[in-house]
């Protein structure tokens, strides 16, 4: 969209068209704050609240700016004697928007101007219960948060090997940790997924597709089947048989777990997939036997080696999304905190919690974000939940596809970030 930098129509617009909602694009320089500090006062000019505005920026330093500017830009109005009025899209005031502009300032310190963990912070307080935490629950700062996973994984670690647990699990767990660095990677892909509420969903990691590691495997093995001329041959008839098995083996299985404890059965029972290559007759094969022998064994061992990583995979996925919502669990019991919690958790309040959208939608009046990050979607969720209409499908819809209350929501961002 236009920005302020382009004319001074931009600007007019955006404190003008007070019922139209706006996604301003600029670059850094351009006057993005000057354009959102204009907005918040053209509103209180137009006899808004103060105390219904939210503004929402990146840092803490940013928001005490924030305030600042927005304090400044009323006190400078409000002075018929300041030089830069003259040139203030926003003066001069009429007697009724001094008044307003007056009581806008006189509230500015209760006013929303936060980033955007304060503000969930906010909302989370006010209505505790209805978001499942305890009265006086707290945020956890850096440390503490570092602390308590530290405990939480190494209470759950020494559960997952324990006495109790599947023999499978445990062999799986072990032979993770004897990898160079495995317990370490294992742990920091935990400390990843701790604060990711999108492990809630069951099928949010999805499965490895074992057609795609089968028809790899099974195209490079018929690849060398058409190399031989005389099907009689001793290596071809060793390949087919091992396609034809290969195949059977995989329509059973169903997945990767599943022709991963086929393998090992196989091995066990000594009805593997043979994949040694036999000895092949020159005259009957288009290249060298013993390339195609060479060729077989490594395609054999390289789908092998596929299927029971991939099996290792989905299983330690399913182990990492286990744990990640257990101990989101237990810290919304505890009533504590960390940064990410309180974004999903005061984005679930207002998607999920009828009575709890309603009462803050209607608190807030306009929703108003500087610096937008596109990269964290939880930011845009809360603003649209409560900047969506009161009988707006929220079950139903997907929160980018909401309607809107007609100029609520103002955002301001640089398309580089």
């Amino acid at each position: 969209m236009a920005t302020h930098s382009d004319d001074g129509r931009t600007l007019e617009r955006i404190t003008g068209e007070l019922k139209t909602n706006f996604i301003v694009e600029a670059g850094a320089g351009t006057g993005k704050t000057y354009a959102l500090v204009s907005r918040v006062v053209a509103l209180v000019k137009a006899g808004n609240a103060m105390g219904g505005i939210v503004a929402i920026t990146f840092t803490e330093a940013a928001a005490a700016e924030l305030s600042e500017r927005i304090r400044s830009r009323m006190e400078q109005l409000l002075d018929d004697e300041h030089p830069d009025n003259a040139g203030d899209a926003l003066y001069p005031l009429t007697d009724a928007e001094k008044v307003n502009v007056a009581q806008a300032l006189g509230e500015i310190d209760q006013a929303a101007i936060q980033t955007i963990h304060s503000f969930a912070a906010q909302l989370l307080q006010e209505r505790p219960m209805d978001a499942g935490l305890p009265p006086g629950w707290a945020p956890m700062d850096e440390i503490d948060s570092a602390e308590r996973f530290a405990d939480r994984w190494d209470r759950w670690r020494e559960r997952a090997l324990g006495a109790d647990a599947p023999a499978e699990l445990q062999d799986a767990l072990r032979a993770l940790l004897r990898l160079r660095q495995g317990a370490g990677k294992w742990r920091e892909v935990a400390t990843a997924f701790s604060g990711d509420d999108r492990l809630r969903d069951a099928g949010v990691l999805g499965k490895v597709d074992l057609a795609a590691l089968a028809d790899s495997a099974l195209g490079e093995l018929r690849g060398l089947a058409e190399l031989c001329v005389d099907t009689s041959d001793r290596l071809y008839v060793q390949l087919e048989g091992a396609i034809q098995t290969l195949e059977a083996a995989l329509e059973a299985a169903g997945s990767v777990s599943g022709a991963a404890a086929a393998l090992a059965e196989g091995e066990a029972s000594g009805r593997k997939v043979d994949f040694s290559g036999g000895v092949g007759t020159q005259r009957n094969w288009s290249v060298a036997p013993r390339e195609v022998r060479d060729q077989f064994r490594a395609a054999g061992q390289a789908f092998q080696n596929g299927v029971r990583m991939a099996a290792l995979s989905e299983l330690l996925g399913d182990l990492q999304r286990e744990f990640a919502v257990e101990y989101e669990a237990e810290r919304k019991a505890d009533g504590v905190a960390g940064f990410q919690d309180m974004l999903a958790w005061a984005r679930d309040l207002l998607r999920d919690n009828e009575g709890a959208r309603g009462y803050f939608q209607g608190k807030y009046s306009h929703i108003l974000i500087d610096e937008f990050q596109d990269t964290d979607p939880l930011q845009a969720e809360i603003a649209f939940y409560l900047a969506a209409a009161a009988d707006a499908p929220i079950g139903k819809a997907a929160w980018d596809e909401l309607p809107l209350v007609d100029g609520k929501l103002f955002i301001v961002g640089d398309p580089k970030q």
